[in-house]
């Protein structure tokens, strides 16, 4: 893995989502007050993501199943570095078939154990197609012999 990717190897848990729309600098909270999910980058560089909002319920129909569907982010890949503070993802496994084989760039910040990564503005599912930059903000998951 290059060098400027090995601090990001590790369990990271997210603590926020947060959305700021480009046509009006609306800033909102995509996946509610408290996202569950984490991002996991190994040190043979890959990464794989999870997010879903916390307060899911059990879908009662299928426009309730699709609902959900469209709320969660899932995908995996292998991770390089082109510049310092960034990350592209090569995406091999996605929920949605269509990402297999794109490129994700990121941009990213570590601030001892806080990971802030940000999507440079663009259109997405979770935002209903309006263009915005989003910063998902982590917090390191230290393995349990650490913690003590």
């Amino acid at each position: 893995m290059p060098l400027d990717l090995a601090p990001l190897v590790g369990s990271w848990r997210l603590i926020s989502v947060e959305a700021t729309f480009t046509d009006t600098g609306e800033h909102r909270t995509t996946f509610g007050l408290n996202p569950s999910g984490r991002v996991v980058v190994t040190s043979g560089g890959r990464i794989m993501f999870l997010i879903t909002k916390t307060d899911r319920l059990p879908p009662a129909n299928d426009a309730a199943r699709a609902s959900l569907f469209n709320e969660t982010i899932a995908y995996s890949g292998t991770l390089r570095s082109d510049v310092p503070g960034e990350f592209i993802t090569t995406v091999e496994m996605s929920l949605f078939p269509e990402e297999v084989g794109t490129e994700k760039r990121r941009l990213f910040t570590i601030d001892g154990d806080r990971l802030t990564i940000t999507r440079p503005a663009q259109t997405s599912r979770v935002t209903q197609g309006r263009v915005a930059v989003s910063n998902l903000i982590w917090e390191r998951e230290h393995p349990a012999s650490e913690a003590a």
